[in-house]
């Protein structure tokens, strides 16, 4: 046990100093030396914890959007109205962005930097990010809480674009809560959707 925490410590540093360079910086911005730099290591040691710093993006991102998957896909089987399960989805997409802003920065905005393989991978979580709010939005039309002529794949994208843009400018600093935050966009970005009387 000891022995795994010893030689996860150091990857796991690697792996936050990383995050926070390319949130800074972005990944063609960033060079090995700066992460050594930034761990207190040489160029030359990374390569025992790391293959490489695509390795880290792609770990980055791969555990980025398992957190947002992890917060959402719950919230499909709650026995509640899909315009409540999109409330719910849109404060937990906040929450988790308010955990920590700088990881969603590069989760969104890096991810396009990743080779063909680790993209591939990258695409279909993010696929099936886009497939939870899908279902929500058909299961709305379905009971006629959402407007039936809603593009539902465009509305879905329209709703991605905004949550997925929050890090840019959320801050845990500011005046209001992640929880009030999401009541606010998740009001304002359904009133898009709602079926009208």
């Amino acid at each position: 046990m000891s022995e795994t925490t010893e030689i996860s410590k150091p990857r796991d540093i690697i792996l936050d100093v990383a995050m926070h360079l390319f949130g800074k910086q972005g990944y063609t911005g960033t060079s090995m030396r700066d992460i050594a730099n930034g761990v207190g290591m040489l160029p030359g040691s990374l390569y025992a914890h790391i293959q490489s710093k695509e390795v880290l993006l792609s770990e980055l991102v791969e555990r980025g959007i398992a957190r947002f998957l992890t917060a959402i896909e719950p919230i499909l089987d709650q026995e509640i109205s899909a315009s409540e399960k999109l409330r719910a989805a849109i404060k937990a997409h906040i929450t988790v962005v308010a955990e920590n802003p700088e990881r969603s920065l590069v989760v969104f905005h890096q991810w396009r930097f990743l080779g063909k393989k680790n993209m591939d991978l990258a695409v279909k979580a993010r696929r099936r990010y886009e497939s939870a709010f899908t279902t929500i939005m058909e299961q709305g039309i379905a009971a006629g809480l959402f407007n039936p002529k809603l593009h539902v794949k465009i509305a879905v994208r329209t709703l991605l674009g905004a949550l997925n843009w929050t890090p840019e400018w959320y801050s845990a600093e500011g005046p209001l809560s992640a929880d009030k935050v999401g009541d606010i966009m998740a009001e304002t970005l359904m009133q898009g959707f709602l079926a009208r009387a």
